[in-house]
Formats: structure tokens, sequence, C-alpha cells
């Protein structure tokens, strides 16, 4: 993926582009190897395209860090 102030990268000022690969499972992985083991993660294809994650360094019921999802999470999330 790749983000930025695109009139700016138009004109070739490369440094306002902005790469980065997360996807679902990148970020989850990334989570739990910070040490959080509550990982929760959704996201949303076109026309969102964006990722979602709530995080937690103890162990959470699922029902629990489903809750806590769904107060941050969009709704159309996907799983």
């Amino acid at each position: 993926m790749l983000f930025g102030f695109s009139p700016s990268i138009a004109a070739g000022n490369k440094y306002m582009a902005h790469h980065c690969g997360f996807t679902k499972k990148v970020l989850i992985g990334t989570f739990q190897a910070a040490g959080f083991v509550g990982v929760a993660a959704a996201r949303r294809p076109h026309p969102f395209y964006d990722l979602w994650a709530v995080a937690s360094v103890r162990a959470l019921p699922d029902d629990q860090l489903r809750a806590l999802a769904a107060q941050h999470f969009p709704s159309g999330g996907r799983s």
C-alpha cells in the first residue's frame, strides 16, 4: 500500500509517500510479538480498505474481546 500527499508525490517529493505492509495476519502477529495476549482484528474491503485491531496485554475471554472490538470497530467489519 502506498499513501501520502498525492500532489507532492507527483511533483517528485517521494519522502511524502508512506509504504505500509500490514495485512490482518501481519498486524495480529505484530501485536502478539510485542506481548499482547488478546488480539481481535477486522478488515473492510472496497470501498474502505481499512484494518482495525484491539489488543490486550492480559488474556480476555472471547466474549469480552469481541465486546471491546464492537465498541471500537466500524459496523460492517469482517473477521
